[in-house]
């Protein structure tokens, strides 16, 4: 763990004093953007080769549904009190 936050504080360190260099920045978002991809793709990888995970995928599939579901009906209704309480015209 002490070597992953050294690790953090010295790239945040160099990204400091870089910052200002626009051909380094420009370069470091690409390798950024690579190594995400390359992050998705072995992680869709592991999760294809795991017998477990897709016998399973329906039943996750649904209960991400479920959760998205529940979570924007909860925002909406949150926001229609807020609007009610605090931004509608009294007259």
């Amino acid at each position: 763990m002490v070597a992953v936050l050294v690790i953090m504080t010295a790239g945040a360190l160099l990204g400091y004093f870089l910052r200002k260099q626009p051909k380094i920045v420009m370069i470091n978002d690409k390798l950024i953007m690579l190594a995400v991809f390359g992050l998705l793709f072995l992680m869709g990888v592991a999760i294809g080769s795991n017998p477990t995970i897709i016998q399973k995928l329906p039943v996750l599939g649904a209960q991400a549904l479920l959760i998205a579901v529940v979570g924007i009906a909860g925002s909406v209704v949150a926001g229609s009190v807020v609007y009610y309480f605090f931004f509608r015209k009294k007259y």
